[in-house]
């Protein structure tokens, strides 16, 4: 395939041809920073003579380093750079973990690892936190007085979902473990604030250190008097307005109290936290987090490690750097490589979950200076002027514009031009009047459906509207992990078939499998063998009295009977091969609605229990049951057959680096402001602060705030990533009267002026199917 050769801009090439250490390129949306990555790679290959072993280039998915490596690899052949283009085929461009996997690999030795160590999967490590979590409560806490007292306190108190006794001290737990592990916060960290005192103390040092530089000296030291109270006199002192998060009333017993039950939470965490990684230790498998702090302190303590990396790499470019944790920029900083570029986009940042942090980004800019991709040359130019103009309202100070205004004309007044997007002026989220419009907008276009995307905020929405556009007669997938794999109903029923043939007096799977398509029994039929336990023995000389039931019934115990007798000494993939082989299922599931998608989940299952051919049948069934108990993730397998007639479902994270010809967006009625929780964590300082019941707590208010604060920032960012996927198209549910009143729809309607001025070239589809230009 030909490699596409094109001229670099100016900005483009400034990038190219920079010649200085350390590089800090901001890239807009369509700006081609990839293209820049690759041709800076081959001016470096050209120009500076590297091999493509010195070049160490990293990038946020596997996805894009496979793509970054192609794209590489041919334009090193277009050039007549065969070689290197092979070397560079094996060279290291790679995500960061892999990067993290093999420095740890080669150096295993320095590492304290086994070279042959394992990568555990996300499931495994949330069934394994699960265990150590109860494992820790069902410990002796002698050492503990506020773990116990806190555990008589919230035992009995249930989450929905949960059958455990302490499911909500369970949560709150596991809440600490997901956001400070894989943060710069250490268990040594932790462990210095196992007390109230400790806790307390640090509280106010903290708030003392973000608070008005005039306040700080104003707060008097006297434990007597609620800090809460001490900061609001000390804001009405230097004739300030008191923050929100000060304006609570509390005592210094509440005070007390609170930080009594973040201490004894702190405990529970930090016993739960030696104990899944002494664990993971043990077992030679760690998951990503324990991999990322096992590279950083390798090269913490390694100083051969770093000098051999030093002479091993010239050069590190790094693609998506917003997106990068503190973890991660301690190790790419430590490296020892002086030659550095980061691409990245502080309006792109919205992987906060996983605790990246755009300050750290941002901060790198301001020190070093930053050489800017600003034209966006992937979407028409009426869409960038509507996505450029509200944009400059939500961030009037720092937004950077993407459309090229092209050469000025003192004589030319030019008028805005939003040519290209639809406004859908519905006050609430509504699935009907979402599929209504987008029949309307195929109709009246004649677009092709397979050049839409749907892009969500959530799988729910996404699964909801997926089935109403099949149940309009629209083909739709939805891509990436939205749809939970393990809780589709032909996963299940495949389960409890698994259980059944290894554990055949197992009566619920087994009358489960008769009831589902493997068999597919009538309900009669179940009820009178129901009565009949144990249910296998009765079945070999069982009668149904439905007459459609005994050719079906003898059907199954044809292979059922005789597979049954040895499945217990296969593994699951093996089993799962000979049903296939021996019954009608596969037929069964072809014959059904969406049966294409369908076989290809069972093909998907059958592929992920072949991965672990040491689980039998009853283990991988118990496997998968516990992954559903655990809202483990995995997306539907694509169905063979998908085409161009197939609109695309997806979230707005999975979607981001894609692109589109036309875009929808109706999920923009989540609630901005959000629900406190009962556990507040501000992952970056590794604080954490708790409210269980009614009790005031300034602290936990505080980082409520902070939080809130950071929240918003991050759904404009998604809003941004979502609303540059477009390239011909934006569709974009707003109203300026929501029914939820603090939400991104409200958002985009007061910025844009809907209702209060006429949008050029905007048509707005209202509810109930009217349109106006």
């Amino acid at each position: 395939m030909a490699t596409e050769i094109r001229t670099p801009t100016d900005e483009q090439l400034a990038v190219i041809r920079a010649d200085r250490e350390r590089i800090m390129v901001t890239a807009s949306a369509g700006a081609g920073k990839t293209f820049v990555l690759v041709e800076r790679y081959l001016a470096l290959v050209e120009t500076y003579d590297l091999r493509p072993h010195q070049i160490l280039t990293i990038t946020f998915t596997k996805k894009a380093a496979a793509e970054m490596k192609r794209r590489i690899v041919d334009r090193l052949r277009a050039v007549g750079r065969g070689d290197e283009a092979q070397e560079a085929e094996t060279g290291p461009i790679q995500t960061i973990h892999s990067f993290c996997e093999r420095l740890l690999r080669e150096n295993s030795l320095a590492a304290g690892l086994d070279p042959e160590f394992d990568i555990m999967s996300e499931s495994e490590k949330a069934r394994l936190q699960d265990e150590c979590i109860r494992q820790t409560l069902a410990g002796p806490m002698t050492d503990y007085p506020e773990a116990q007292t806190l555990l008589r306190t919230l035992a009995g108190q249930r989450q929905f979902g949960s059958v455990s006794p302490y499911a909500r001290l369970e949560s709150a737990i596991a809440r600490v473990l997901q956001e400070l592990r894989g943060t710069e916060t250490r268990l040594e960290d932790v462990e210095v604030l196992l007390s109230a005192e400790a806790v307390q103390l640090k509280w106010q040092e903290v708030i003392l250190a973000e608070i008005d530089e005039d306040v700080r000296p104003l707060v008097e030291w006297d434990p007597t008097v609620a800090f809460a109270t001490r900061l609001s006199a000390a804001y009405k002192a230097a004739g300030k307005k008191a923050p929100n998060f000060a304006k609570g009333k509390s005592t210094p017993a509440d005070e007390a109290l609170a930080a009594e039950q973040t201490a004894g939470l702190l405990q529970l965490a930090y016993d739960a936290w030696t104990a899944l990684e002494q664990e993971m230790e043990r077992r030679q498998s760690i998951d990503y987090s324990l991999l990322e702090s096992r590279a950083v302190r390798l090269l913490d303590e390694s100083k051969e490690t770093v000098q051999r990396l030093a002479s091993q790499y010239e050069v590190v470019m790094v693609d998506e750097a917003q997106d990068v944790n503190p973890m991660q920029y301690r190790l790419l900083n430590g490296l020892g490589v002086e030659q550095r570029l980061f691409v990245g986009d502080a309006q792109q940042s919205i992987y906060g979950f996983r605790q990246a942090d755009v300050s750290l980004f941002r901060q790198q800019v301001e020190e070093v200076g930053p050489l800017r991709l600003s034209v966006n040359k992937r979407t028409d130019q009426g869409i960038l002027s509507f996505v450029d103009d509200l944009f400059s309202n939500l961030w009037p100070k720092e937004y950077v514009r993407m459309r090229d205004p092209g050469p000025f004309d003192p004589h030319v007044i030019e008028f805005p031009d939003y040519s290209g997007v639809e406004v859908w002026e519905m006050p609430e989220r509504n699935v009907g009047q979402t599929v209504e419009h987008i029949q309307a907008l195929i109709e009246e276009t004649g677009i092709s459906p397979g050049t839409i995307a749907v892009l969500t905020r959530g799988a729910r929405f996404a699964n909801d509207i997926h089935q109403r556009l099949e149940m309009a007669g629209l083909a739709s997938r939805i891509v990436g992990g939205s749809e939970k794999f393990y809780v589709r109903l032909e996963i299940r029923d495949l389960a409890n078939t698994l259980k059944a043939l290894g554990d055949p007096y197992d009566d619920f799977a087994l009358l489960a499998t008769l009831r589902s398509p493997v068999a597919g029994v009538s309900l009669d039929t179940i009820a009178l063998l129901g009565k009949q336990s144990p249910v296998v023995e009765a079945l070999a000389e069982f009668e149904p009295t439905v007459e459609t039931d005994r050719a079906i019934l003898s059907e199954f115990k044809a292979w059922f009977l005789r597979l049954k007798a040895y499945a217990d000494r296969l593994s699951a993939w093996e089993v799962l091969s000979e049903l296939f082989a021996r019954s009608g299922y596969l037929a069964s599931l072809a014959r059904r609605k969406n049966g294409d998608k369908m076989l290809a989940n069972v093909r998907k299952l059958l592929a992920l229990a072949a991965k672990e051919p040491e689980l039998g049948p009853v283990e991988f069934a118990e496997q998968i049951r516990e992954i559903q108990r655990l809202a483990h993730r995995e997306g539907d397998a694509p169905a063979d057959d998908e085409d161009e007639r197939t609109i695309t479902i997806m979230t707005i994270h999975k979607s981001k680096g894609l692109e589109f010809d036309t875009v929808i967006l109706p999920d923009m009625y989540t609630r901005l402001s959000g629900t406190a929780k009962d556990v507040a964590i501000h992952p970056k300082l590794g604080l954490v602060a708790v409210k269980f019941g009614k009790v005031g707590n300034i602290f936990h208010s505080w980082i409520n705030e902070v939080k809130k604060r950071n929240d918003m920032e991050e759904e404009l960012r998604v809003l941004y990533v979502a609303m540059t996927r477009a390239k011909h198209r934006l569709c974009i549910a707003a109203h300026p009267s929501p029914r939820v009143t603090s939400c991104l729809a409200k958002e985009v309607a007061k910025n844009i002026g809907l209702g209060t001025r006429t949008l050029p070239n905007v048509n707005v589809r209202k509810s109930g199917g009217e349109s106006s230009d």
